[in-house]
């Protein structure tokens, strides 16, 4: 029942843009870099980035929206909504229609109302043995204990001991990752509400069940989606990012804290332009090593007898099997008992015709290397430009204290790694993406305009690699400034291009 669309920030901003000397002799004015001009401006997805309080209000919100019309206490609401998947139009539906058969089906006890507190047993209530309502003989069913120091009973009225029900509910909880769990009774399907749970375990199980329970929230709304980076807590809305829109898309958001990703298909980074689909293909043909098993296929032959995989290691055409011991040509794959060194049966210095699967196997494999090596290529070269900067900002600090220049000023560099890694990132994607494109006269317009891209960014890049003395600062800091403004405006054309080609169904593509 909540509004999951509302539009949110952008992914790029001016927030880390640098200063720029532009047209006067003074030193190092503080102006602010300009925005590259284009045609219109890259479209953004709409997101909107929920903090974790700002989502669990979100949740109590929906809790109690359905509560106020359903008569029930928040705690059995929760449980009812979790059995629908978090769908209230369709529990409140099902409730105005059958009360009771809702609450069957949800494992609720027969009379879960009171007139009084509007619900039976109280969730949480602990039954002490000299109190008046503690059983004359008590047992617990589960570790036997005639005497225990505390027994607890659900609102099913079904009763354990207090450690057996810490333990159970721990275990669940915290070795399981469940926050849906049912009463310890056999035959019981009661399942132990939120209050109860507050007060049978430690206070960091308890906020571990409430964590539960916003990741079975998030996971039943296609529009949220946590932030994939490790550590972050920040969860994003967002409109886009359906099935049917991730052939045309590449939904690309940024978290409140700033960590840009996927909201399609959750990769922590922005893997733009191409689509999750083929990124997806392209991560799987990685880790398979797929340019190992086509050079298995171009440069080995399959044991006649067997089948096994032969690798030649030497010059002469007669191959003996370690596996089966099998003897055959390597030319005519003859067994070699009835081929023998008989120029007659096999001439030994001409190859056969090619096979057409071992020529396409080779051209496959020159193919994902030339693509693959480029996009590893710009990944190592990401962290060469980061260790580099650092390196140089260690000594801008130096001169920051025997100079005028400001903190703000001696930033440049910084901003000009910043966009050389986002850069770096858009083109090793736009080569996995070169790999797919079908070839013609559009994948030839895409590659021309990655290389403009890419010769930009080489350029920013041996800037980085420049000395920097005192003397020369302040022209090494124009340059590169100027460079950067460059090389983002190339940056946006790539993206643009290529999202409005996703868009129209430009690209035509080929999986083979």
């Amino acid at each position: 029942m909540s509004d999951l669309s509302d539009v949110g920030s952008d992914y790029y901003d001016s927030d880390d843009a640098s200063v720029v000397d532009g047209t006067n002799d003074s030193d190092f004015d503080d102006e602010p870099l300009p925005q590259p001009k284009g045609k219109s401006k890259l479209r953004e997805v709409d997101h909107k980035s929920l903090s974790s309080a700002q989502l669990q209000e979100l949740v109590d919100n929906d809790i109690s929206q359905v509560a106020s019309i359903v008569g029930l206490e928040s705690p059995i609401v929760s449980i009812l909504l979790r059995h629908f998947n978090w769908n209230s139009d369709r529990l409140i539906e099902k409730f105005l229609d059958s009360a009771a058969r809702v609450l069957a089906d949800a494992g609720e006890p027969s009379n879960p109302l009171n007139a009084s507190s509007g619900m039976g047993p109280p969730p949480a209530k602990r039954i002490r043995l000299d109190s008046p309502s503690a059983p004359a003989e008590f047992v617990c069913g589960v570790c036997c204990d005639d005497s225990p120091p505390a027994v607890f009973r659900l609102r099913c009225t079904h009763a354990f001991c207090e450690p057996c029900w810490q333990e159970y509910v721990s275990s669940k909880i915290k070795d399981e990752g469940q926050c849906t769990f049912r009463c310890m009774h056999g035959d019981c399907r009661t399942v132990v509400d939120g209050p109860s749970i507050a007060k049978l375990v430690e206070p960091g199980v308890n906020e571990r069940y409430k964590e539960l329970v916003l990741q079975s929230y998030v996971g039943a709304h296609p529009r949220l989606r946590f932030c994939p980076h490790p550590g972050c807590t920040e969860t994003v809305s967002c409109s886009s990012g359906t099935r049917s829109s991730l052939l045309t898309e590449v939904p690309t958001v940024k978290c409140g804290v700033g960590h840009v990703f996927c909201f399609g298909c959750g990769m922590d980074a922005d893997h733009r332009p191409l689509t999750c689909k083929y990124v997806k293909m392209w991560l799987k043909n990685a880790r398979d090593d797929a340019g190992t098993s086509q050079w298995i296929k171009a440069n080995t032959r399959t044991c006649p007898k067997c089948e096994n995989n032969i690798e030649k290691n030497g010059g002469c055409n007669r191959i003996l099997c370690r596996h089966c011991m099998y003897q055959f040509c390597w030319l005519c794959m003859k067994n070699w008992d009835v081929h023998g060194y008989n120029n007659e049966v096999c001439n030994v210095w001409k190859e056969p015709e090619p096979d057409a699967s071992s020529a396409a196997a080779k051209q496959n494999l020159e193919k994902w290397l030339f693509y693959f090596d480029r996009f590893n290529n710009h990944e190592l070269s990401a962290r060469l430009d980061e260790e580099l900067c650092t390196r140089t900002e260690e000594k801008m600090v130096e001169w920051q204290e025997t100079s005028k220049m400001s903190w703000i000023e001696s930033t440049f560099m910084r901003d000009a790694v910043n966009e050389l890694t986002r850069c770096r990132a858009t083109l090793k994607w736009t080569y996995a993406m070169a790999y797919f494109l079908s070839a013609g006269n559009q994948k030839q317009i895409f590659e021309d305009v990655q290389a403009d891209l890419e010769k930009a960014v080489e350029d920013l890049s041996q800037l980085l690699e420049e000395p920097v003395e005192a003397e020369s600062v302040k022209s090494l800091r124009q340059r590169m400034m100027d460079k950067t403004v460059y090389v983002r405006s190339r940056h946006e054309i790539v993206l643009r291009d290529t999202a409005e080609g996703l868009a129209e169904g430009r690209w035509e593509w080929n999986t083979e």
